[in-house]
């Protein structure tokens, strides 16, 4: 009798460990209003980091904001001071899509995204309390803002974690390139400012694979450098001319300016940082 209750006990434990497991990978629902936020996990990279998911679900017809939000919109503030055991945190924002209506336009995520995060532990041997505090907006025809938190437990080098939505996510973050053509790629071949426009703008040569595409472009700049939506011309030779116009600079700006440029399409997106030799405004 002992030993029949010693193999149920065993095969009980066998049979909650999947369930336990999947558990420790996610947390709880964290719930505002039109939404809900929660963090999940991944296997840890062979480089020794922790893969997490921000996860934000949001109500139909809504939609959150990315770094950089655009014309309108507050982008998401993290707060991980509550954490223990992370030594560097690296938030890895996937392509946004643009939004555009009677005011201006604005860059994030509708009805749901999962923003990748890689977690260096201080001490790779030890677990990770991933503490979130989240401040983001979720807007339909107006904002509200949203307050999220969230708790996950890390446990040192777990790789036979699987989280096909984090996976999925991470696959729309831009691939980091260099100025100059790439194999099987968008590459940006060139970029300057546009000195023959009416208007004060940036152009760029982007050059996509055979069976790729150009689908969108933001600039991001230091400061208040803010940029209109991109003309995009297909040139006989299959390369792809975006003219962006510059709504806003900060005061004085001129000479090498870090710029990080975005690009959208197929096969995926890019994204190359440069300095671009910027003459000062003209008074």
């Amino acid at each position: 009798m002992k030993r029949i209750l010693s193999l149920l006990v065993l095969v009980a434990a066998v049979l909650a460990a999947p369930a336990h497991a999947q558990d420790a990978a996610m947390s709880p629902w964290s719930k505002g209003i039109h939404s809900s936020l929660r963090l999940i996990a991944g296997a840890t990279a062979a480089s020794g980091k922790q893969r997490v998911g921000v996860e934000i679900v949001m109500a139909p017809g809504y939609k959150t904001y990315w770094r950089s939000p655009g014309d309108f919109g507050v982008p998401p503030v993290f707060d991980w001071s509550g954490s223990t055991n992370i030594g560097g945190l690296d938030v890895r924002w996937p392509a946004p899509e643009r939004f555009q209506d009677a005011t201006g336009h604005s860059l994030g995520y509708v009805g749901e995204v999962v923003i990748p995060v890689s977690v260096q532990p201080t001490d790779p041997g030890k677990p990770v309390m991933l503490v979130l505090k989240l401040d983001y907006a979720v807007c339909e025809k107006i904002c509200v803002p949203v307050k999220g938190e969230a708790r996950l437990w890390l446990e040192p080098g777990v790789t036979a974690v699987t989280s096909p939505r984090l996976e999925s996510f991470e696959a729309r973050v831009p691939a980091p390139v260099k100025l100059g053509p790439q194999k099987d790629k968008i590459a940006v071949l060139e970029a300057k400012l546009d000195e023959g426009a009416i208007e004060p703008g940036l152009r760029l040569v982007l050059q996509a694979p055979a069976d790729g595409t150009v689908q969108d472009v933001f600039i991001e700049g230091a400061g208040m450098w803010s940029f209109g939506k991109p003309t995009l011309s297909r040139q006989a030779d299959g390369l792809t001319v975006a003219l962006l116009r510059i709504v806003d600079r900060p005061k004085g700006s001129a000479g090498p300016v870090p710029f990080i440029i975005t690009v959208r399409g197929r096969p995926s997106a890019i994204e190359t940082r440069l300095d671009l030799d910027i003459p000062a405004a003209k008074p």
